[in-house]
């Protein structure tokens, strides 16, 4: 069984949350939310290496049996970006929790693990031999038949999405499976490359599928790594996550992250889940070649942020971080901004940072979207991307000219209200956020905004 719904460990909610209530937040997503597995996260965060055991511990007392509907799927720290070590003992605990999860249960309760920020094979064959290595001596030691865990490769970059065909026959040749998930991540890569670059990539991904199994000759399940606003793909948000699962069709699975879990009502989050398994099924939309247009995004989106990198760092600096995660001072994301390289905050970090700056930050791709309207292109996109005009209309409550301007200039503004006229959109700000906009900027200040948005970032 591939599981549909992936209940996650992200700060973007603005409830915090420790990592020692992680066990029974685990719990919680099997019986309340549905979720048939929890992605323990190691990835730039303080999670102890004890919690898949402990929630296989706690699953256990709590009636609830692990490895037959409900998994852990940890996330580790990929080796050749954070310590090595850390990357290991996350493999150790993965492997702790089937010694576990067999000897009370006769269940594995791990099946996978995501290796995330993946652009090289290299890393994934480490991660897979070193996984053989430690499953190996714990067969040999402890006389159970434990099974080996599948490595499920995280793609974060647009144009490594756009090479997955080739990445994945590179993958088979290590050793032959008949079904493969792929995790295609929408966040990081539009921190890098803009929301529309980010975008199409996962579309053309997802129109390939049918056709990259045809010639691999194996079953490929995507999921889909994606959160409330828009920027970060809007799949858990109440009021576009009907539409988003049509425009990204073809997906096998999706996250459920923190902030429609705890900002949102469970009426809510019930929508979401809903559009979420309705649609899980369906096929890929087609859509031509991307190459070119995922180019000329990206380079454009690349050269406005580029302008204001001051100004994000400043702001980012009052974002609270909602789980035990290392600060992004430590374990950021490279940006590359004309001639020089900028440690930038990660992406939950970085989209509330643009919400506190007024500017909602799909709109930093409105330059590139008038380009196409004066190109007579614009109609292209919007056939590719079907709902970037209902995602923009959405973003434009938290749109502020005034607060914009004083963070960034008019500049840029002006090219918001052009994409804005092109698009047939009138902006339509509410008061009450607007006035939260327009006080100080204060960790507290943030979190009210993130409340009334009802995600932090």
């Amino acid at each position: 069984m591939i599981p549909r719904l992936m209940c996650t460990q992200h700060p973007d909610t603005t409830v915090k949350i420790t990592a020692g209530e992680e066990v029974d937040e685990a719990l919680v997503a099997y019986t309340a939310y549905g979720c048939e597995e929890v992605m323990v996260d190691y990835e730039g965060k303080l999670t102890p290496f004890t919690q898949p055991k402990e929630i296989v511990m706690r699953a256990l007392a709590a009636g609830v049996k692990l490895g037959e509907k409900f998994f852990i799927t940890p996330r580790l720290p990929n080796p050749k970006l954070e310590e090595f070590d850390r990357a290991m003992l996350s493999l150790e605990a993965a492997v702790v929790a089937n010694y576990f999860s067999l000897k009370y249960m006769d269940t594995q309760a791990v099946r996978w693990v995501v290796l995330p920020m993946v652009e090289d094979l290299d890393t994934v064959l480490l991660v897979r031999r070193m996984l053989r290595r430690k499953i190996q001596a714990y067969r040999e030691e402890t006389n159970l038949e434990i099974s080996d865990i599948e490595v499920i490769p995280l793609i974060e970059d647009a144009f490594a999405q756009l090479k997955f065909e080739a990445f994945l026959a590179e993958i088979m040749r290590d050793g032959r499976v008949e079904s493969f998930r792929l995790f295609l991540g929408k966040s990081d890569s539009a921190v890098k490359y803009g929301h529309i670059a980010s975008a199409l990539a996962i579309v053309w991904v997802l129109s390939r599928v049918r056709r990259a199994e045809q010639e691999l000759g194996i079953k490929i399940h995507p999921i889909l790594g994606m959160g409330t606003p828009p920027f970060r793909g809007a799949i858990n948000n109440p009021a576009l996550a009907h539409l988003e699962v049509i425009q990204y069709a073809g997906y096998h699975t999706a996250t459920i992250q923190s902030a429609i879990r705890y900002d949102a009502s469970f009426e809510d989050y019930i929508k979401v889940k809903d559009s979420i398994l309705n649609a899980c099924c369906m096929d890929a939309r087609g859509v031509d070649d991307v190459d070119k247009l995922v180019g000329e995004a990206a380079t454009s989106y690349k050269s406005v942020v580029a302008k204001y990198v001051n100004a994000l760092l400043e702001v980012a600096r009052l974002v609270p971080s909602t789980r035990d995660r290392v600060s992004w001072k430590v374990y950021g994301r490279q940006f590359v901004a004309e001639d020089r390289a900028v440690n930038m905050p990660r992406a939950i970090v970085y989209t509330s940072t643009w919400y506190a700056m007024g500017l909602p930050p799909i709109f930093l791709d409105s330059p590139f979207i008038v380009k196409l309207a004066k190109e007579d292109r614009l109609d292209g996109l919007l056939k590719s991307l079907p709902t970037l005009k209902k995602e923009w209309e959405y973003d434009s409550e938290f749109f502020d000219y005034d607060t914009a301007a004083k963070y960034i200039g008019e500049e840029l503004i002006k090219s918001v209200r052009e994409a804005m006229d092109y698009m047939g959109i009138n902006p339509r700000t509410n008061g009450a956020y607007a006035a939260l906009l327009r006080m100080p900027r204060s960790e507290s200040n943030i979190i009210a905004m993130g409340k009334y948005r009802k995600f932090l970032g």
